[in-house]
């Protein structure tokens, strides 16, 4: 009777904590749930001819603009808005032109010293 009980109590416990991580895993959104939404929101504010704010990477001499979101690189149609900017982290307000992938620059802000990268802060850094 005891190996009985002891078993049926180690499949209940063995049940209950496949259960818990099955859903513990399914609380948190993917990668690609998160790209998808993203994606989704570009598509309206294009679509609608809104201004949208983007957080992400200057490159190439301020003529592209890599989201944080999705990691998808937007061509820069005023690049002159960006120069300087290169291999910077900033928070752009800009509309969206989907079928072109690229975007019109409206304003630029500069994230905190903390939002950029180690690589980044010690190239700002003056040399001694």
């Amino acid at each position: 009777m005891k190996k009985v009980a002891a078993s049926l109590f180690a499949f209940v416990l063995m049940w209950s904590v496949a259960s818990f991580a099955q859903d513990a895993q399914s609380a948190s959104p993917t990668p690609d749930k998160k790209v998808a939404k993203a994606e989704k929101s570009e598509a309206k504010a294009a679509e609608k001819g809104k201004a949208m704010k983007l957080t992400g990477w200057v490159k190439s001499d301020g003529s592209v603009f890599v989201n944080d979101k999705d990691k998808q690189e937007w061509k820069v149609q005023n690049p002159e808005t960006l120069k300087g900017d290169d291999g910077k982290h900033v928070k752009v307000t800009a509309q969206l032109n989907e079928s072109e992938h690229s975007l019109n620059v409206q304003s630029v802000k500069m994230m905190s010293q903390s939002k950029q990268s180690a690589q980044t802060q010690a190239q700002d850094k003056p040399k001694q």
